[in-house]
């Protein structure tokens, strides 16, 4: 049996992905086969912590036929990382040959002693129905009180939807052991008088400058700082969780059980969301399309197949779909330009687009019909980056606590905070480039 732990926050922040990384690695060095499943919705950064690039992902799995294996990067030894991608999102989405395909994959997991999922922070459908499909969940928080507040949050909602298990803590970034317990006792008796809910403690994390030198070089802290006061604390965490053993009445299913619950969870959310069901158009394109095709034969020209698309894009409108996905190597039609004062930061937001089929131009090069920027510094020098640009749609991202203003630009603007889904973020870049006027 594989234990299935699901590492979660209230906000951004808080350390969470870190304690993911290096957990699963610290596991690793104990003996143990690991799987980490990057389930973070918005802007995932496992692979950016451990200095990976990843060719596939849990959507192409999913969706595209690639062997789950072949999706699986080896980060360590007996440590191995699957990105998520927007599989997880996707999961309502399964048709019943998929599901038989999601149960024939996730089967393949039952190799590993653990799976350790690495979820998003917030309080969305998708965040709750992830952290209640694991049989142990696993909370990050740090002093901050936002943090604090944000973590209690998380708990009550999941409370509310069903969580009847007690929650782990660990309080990340601590001064010393007393503030870490401090905080745990704090938290845990506001969820016991008023959620009625237990809380463990599963460790603290010390304040250190380690933690950031790793991230910097894209490595994780357990591998090049082991001697490091937090990658000792968190080799500390892995051998107390290993040696407590897999919660009373855990289904020795597995990740094959916690897939299974959380597509059938994810469904649910879906449809209690008020998801709209195919309109009268939608079928009528649909039905006309399949007739289409039914009279094409080899000589099919130019024209039938323009007509065929049009058809499939009418349905597709009419039945609000998500943007459509091009597989690996498709191409989107809007040219994006990524600007950020932070390297890393852009990196991700340049994979997300390109994740989601969009050509990204670093710096405006080439053709460009947006630009999405994250940009915390020198005004004059975010000026001198965007000169060039036109009239280009702007999509400017920024941290919540931050409440930065955007540049003033000459184009149409929007506004996302951090954390968001790639999705969202995609959906904003195509609205800035159908309205802006760039360079081509």
């Amino acid at each position: 049996m594989n234990r299935v732990l699901a590492v979660g926050s209230g906000k951004g922040g808080t350390g969470k992905t870190s304690v993911s990384v290096n957990l699963a690695l610290a596991l690793g060095r104990l003996g143990r086969r690991v799987c980490l499943l990057d389930a973070d919705l918005g802007l995932s950064n496992v692979d950016v912590l451990l200095g990976v690039t990843p060719e596939w992902t849990l959507e192409h799995v999913l969706f595209d036929g690639v062997p789950l294996e072949q999706a699986a990067i080896p980060a360590a030894p007996g440590v191995d990382v699957i990105p998520g991608g927007s599989g997880v999102a996707r999961l309502a989405d399964l048709d019943r040959p998929a599901r038989l395909a999601m149960a024939r994959e996730f089967s393949k997991l039952a190799g590993y002693h653990y799976l350790v999922v690495d979820g998003s922070p917030g309080v969305s459908a998708q965040v709750v129905s992830l952290f209640l499909s694991c049989p142990e969940l696993l909370l990050v928080t740090n002093p901050d009180p936002a943090a604090l507040t944000d973590a209690y949050a998380l708990v009550k909602v999941l409370s509310g939807n069903g969580l009847r298990r007690a929650p782990s803590l660990v309080v990340n970034r601590v001064s010393g052991p007393e503030q870490g317990r401090d905080i745990f006792e704090r938290l845990r008796r506001a969820m016991a008088r008023h959620l009625s809910l237990d809380l463990r403690y599963a460790g603290h994390v010390p304040r250190d400058h380690h933690v950031a030198a790793a991230a910097a070089r894209q490595r994780a802290l357990v591998k090049l700082f082991p001697a490091a006061p937090a990658a000792r604390a968190l080799m500390e965490l892995a051998g107390r969780l290993d040696t407590a053993g897999a919660p009373p009445g855990t289904d020795p299913a597995g990740a094959l059980a916690f897939a299974k619950a959380l597509q059938v969870r994810m469904r649910e959310a879906a449809q209690a969301s008020g998801a709209p069901s195919a309109g009268p158009d939608a079928v009528r394109a649909l039905d006309d399309a399949l007739s289409l095709l039914d009279s094409l034969g080899p000589a099919a020209g130019p024209g039938d197949l323009e007509r065929l698309r049009a058809l499939v894009v009418r349905a597709r409108t009419g039945l609000d779909l998500p943007a459509r996905r091009e597989r690996p190597g498709g191409r989107d039609g809007a040219g994006v330009a990524v600007i950020s004062s932070d390297e890393s930061i852009g990196q991700i937001l340049a994979e997300s687009l390109r994740a989601s089929g969009m050509e990204v131009n670093p710096d405006g090069a080439g053709r460009t019909e947006a630009a999405v920027v994250y940009w915390r510094g020198d005004p004059d020098g975010l000026a001198r980056r965007m000169a060039g640009l036109g009239e280009a749609g702007l999509v400017f991202v920024r941290s919540v606590a931050s409440h930065d203003a955007p540049p003033v630009w000459r184009g149409a603007t929007e506004v996302m905070d951090m954390p968001f889904r790639v999705e969202d973020l995609a959906g904003a870049v195509r609205r800035m480039a159908s309205r802006g006027q760039g360079k081509h």
